[in-house]
């Protein structure tokens, strides 16, 4: 019997910027079932280069968790489709995503979903969801 070394080692943190997008596929099944299934696969996710995702010893599959000074969720990474120089890494507008936007918004009144700072590091913690996001944002209010 061998020694799983791994276990006792802390998973590294990555720094990274994200931006959020709406996604008409996301839209289409927030239609279908606001609570569903298909709404929190397509929601619950972190779409990153391949480059970053060989950087940071991550696979498309993956369950990360991506920490700021606003909050902390833990999603799925994908592989982006396209040819990303990376750098960036993107999140559809969502309740997942919206754990970590500041409401902080500068005097315009618009909180900023396009540069948002994190960390990322794999887990194996399952996907926040979406019961315990609203559960979080009660307490908030």
């Amino acid at each position: 019997m061998g020694l799983d070394v791994g276990k006792f080692m802390k998973n590294p943190e990555y720094e990274l910027k994200i931006t959020t997008y709406r996604d008409i596929f996301q839209v289409e099944a927030q239609e279908r079932d606001r609570f569903g299934k298909d709404y929190e696969k397509l929601s619950a996710c972190i779409v990153m280069s391949k480059n970053d995702l060989a950087k940071m010893g991550l696979k498309s599959g993956d369950r990360v968790k991506v920490t700021n000074n606003y909050g902390s969720i833990v999603v799925e990474v994908k592989e982006s489709k396209r040819d990303e120089p990376g750098g960036v890494a993107f999140m559809v507008n969502s309740p997942w995503s919206n754990v970590l936007v500041s409401d902080e918004t500068g005097g315009k009144g618009i909180p900023e979903f396009k540069n948002i700072t994190a960390k990322i590091s794999l887990v194996k913690e399952e996907i926040t969801t979406f019961e315990s996001l609203m559960e979080s944002f009660r307490k908030c209010l």
